[in-house]
C-alpha cells in the first residue's frame, strides 16, 4: 500500500505564500526594476555546455534594469525567487539591489545565485545602516510584472537611468474574470 501524499494547500497560501522578508526605506535607496533581457556573450549549445558561437548554438540572456529610487510607501520584499518592489497601489515589480553585471563564460551557470547573494548582502548593509527597517509584508493585489520577458537588442545597456516608455507593467498572471481569488 503506498503512502498517502500530503495534503495540497488550500486557500491564498496555496497560491503564494506571504514573504520571506519585507523592508521599507525611510529615505529612498537606489535600486534596479527589471526591465527586460538582452543576448549575452555567453553561448551554449543543446546540452547547456559551453561553446563559441555558430550553428547550434543559442545565446544566454541577462537582465536589463533601470536604476531607480525607493518611494513613500512602498515595500522591498524577499520572495522565493529574489527581491520585488510592491509599490504604495500594491503592483509587485522584479528588482535588483545591485547593478545588475553581465554573464561570462564563468558565472554563467552561477549568475542568478552571484546576484540574489550580492542582493542579501546589500539588504543586510543597509538595515546595519538603518535605511531599511523590517516590516510586515503587505500581500500585493497582482500577480509580480514580467518585464524581463520583453527581450531588448544585444546593444542595449544593461542599466538605463530613464524610465523606459513602453516599460510592460502588467502581472505574469492575469486574474481571470468571475475568479475572485487574489495572487497572495
Amino acid at each position: 500500500m503506498a503512502p498517502t501524499p500530503p495534503p495540497r494547500p488550500r486557500g491564498r497560501s496555496a497560491i503564494q505564500p506571504r514573504p520571506i522578508r519585507a523592508f521599507e526605506a525611510p529615505a529612498a535607496i537606489e535600486l534596479f526594476r527589471i526591465i527586460g533581457r538582452r543576448p549575452s556573450n555567453v553561448w551554449v549549445d543543446n546540452s547547456g555546455a559551453l561553446v563559441a558561437a555558430g550553428p547550434g548554438a543559442q545565446r544566454l540572456r541577462e537582465f536589463v534594469c533601470w536604476r531607480t529610487r525607493t518611494r513613500a510607501g512602498e515595500q522591498i520584499q524577499e520572495r522565493v525567487g529574489g527581491f520585488f518592489l510592491v509599490t504604495a497601489s500594491d503592483a509587485c515589480h522584479p528588482i535588483l539591489l545591485c547593478p545588475p553585471e553581465p554573464l561570462t563564460s564563468e558565472t554563467a551557470f552561477v549568475h542568478a545565485q552571484l546576484a540574489q547573494a550580492r542582493d542579501g548582502a546589500r539588504v543586510a548593509e543597509l538595515v546595519a545602516a538603518d535605511r531599511l527597517i523590517e516590516v510586515v509584508g503587505r500581500r500585493p493585489k497582482t500577480p509580480p510584472s514580467r518585464p524581463g520577458d520583453t527581450l531588448l537588442p544585444e546593444d542595449h545597456p544593461l542599466v538605463v537611468d530613464e524610465r523606459p516608455d513602453d516599460l510592460n507593467e502588467a502581472p505574469a498572471f492575469p486574474r481571470r474574470a468571475g475568479g475572485g481569488r487574489n495572487w497572495s
